[in-house]
């Protein structure tokens, strides 16, 4: 009886041993299942903020092209690789655009998950001007062009020299400045070839906020004095960001968007063909000494000033001429932002 005691005892004792066992390799089993889980979803996640922040950082400077690394992130580290791959031709610019294939690929502590997006560029939407010089001030808006200088709201083709049929105002004042002290010339003129063409506009574009959104893509300067060199070209125009007051010196030539933040003097020979904005607590003036001895001074495109009490003085031979094709011409050649097409993992 003894004997079959003993041996009912160990036949329990091993059933009990397997039934743990296999508890217990259950149990290790769904741990090393939740670790691993755990693990891809952290590397998953760590591979989508890389993808966020680097689609943020594409918006910011559309020029990124190569491999970047992140490490620390979400505790793992991070590899993004942006390519240009095939462009896709876009009615609306009117030309094919560059898209690109982002590959993010997460790392969580021996995990790893890729994330590959198609990035479709979207082409800089530009505020049409009202006039080939627009002003807007809360308070007030002083305007002088003497001598031989010429603001012109004729339409000029620029870029490739074909008929420009559109026309706008000389200088155009935003109604809803209070007061206004205008003395022009009679090569202030648009609209038909009236002269002189000074009009005010009812809801002119919010030019300040478009200023303040095209600075994260900019190219930035301390206020100075810039005396040579290039902003920008036609086949790259550039945007063009000046913090404080801006003497342009020249001999300068530019196509883009530049931007003030102050006032800016153009005192030598300045070729430009986009937008040039001035804000804040302006002034621009386009002087006449260095123009006359360095030749004409020209802006193609359209000029902005805007702020609380501003000036615009244009004197001896410079130039001021609205060209849409110039604006045109940075708008389709200019990425403001970029979206996700299409999206694997």
């Amino acid at each position: 009886m003894g004997r079959f005691a003993i041996i009912a005892v160990v036949m329990l004792l091993f059933s009990l041993s397997i039934v743990g066992y296999n508890m217990n390799r259950r149990a290790t089993s769904a741990v090393n299942n939740y670790t691993n889980y755990y693990g891809e979803t952290r590397a998953e996640d760590v591979a989508s903020s890389a993808a966020e922040i680097f689609i943020r950082k594409l918006n910011d400077d559309p020029t990124m092209r190569g491999t970047y690394t992140i490490d620390p992130l979400l505790e793992g580290s991070a590899t993004v690789q942006i390519d240009s791959i095939t462009g896709i031709y876009d009615t609306l610019a009117g030309q094919t655009l560059d898209t690109l294939m982002m590959t993010s690929i997460g790392v969580y502590d021996g995990d790893s998950d890729v994330i590959m997006n198609k990035l479709y560029p979207v082409p800089l939407q530009i505020p049409s001007p009202p006039g080939a010089v627009s002003m807007s001030a809360g308070k007030s808006v002083t305007i002088e062009v003497g001598g031989n200088a010429t603001t012109s709201g004729i339409d000029t083709n620029v870029i490739n020299g074909s008929p420009a049929p559109d026309s706008v105002a000389g200088v155009a004042i935003n109604s809803a400045t209070p007061s206004s002290n205008i003395s022009v010339n009679d090569n202030v003129f648009g609209r038909g070839g009236m002269v002189p063409d000074t009009m005010r506009v009812s809801g002119s574009p919010n030019y300040t906020a478009f200023a303040n959104a095209m600075i994260r893509l900019a190219k930035v300067y301390s206020g100075q004095t810039f005396s040579s060199g290039a902003l920008g070209t036609d086949a790259s125009p550039q945007i063009t960001y000046f913090t404080g007051n801006t003497n342009i010196a020249g001999p300068v030539t530019g196509s883009g968007i530049l931007i003030v933040d102050g006032s800016l003097n153009i005192s030598g020979k300045f070729t430009f063909h986009g937008l040039v904005i001035v804000y804040g607590t302006t002034i621009i003036s386009t002087s006449s000494t260095s123009f006359t001895q360095e030749g004409s001074s020209a802006i193609y495109g359209g000029v902005v000033v805007a702020g609380e009490n501003t000036t615009y003085s244009q004197r001896g031979n410079s130039l001021v001429r609205y060209s849409k094709a110039a604006i045109q011409n940075v708008q389709d050649k200019t990425v403001g932002k970029y979206l996700i097409m299409d999206w694997w993992q």
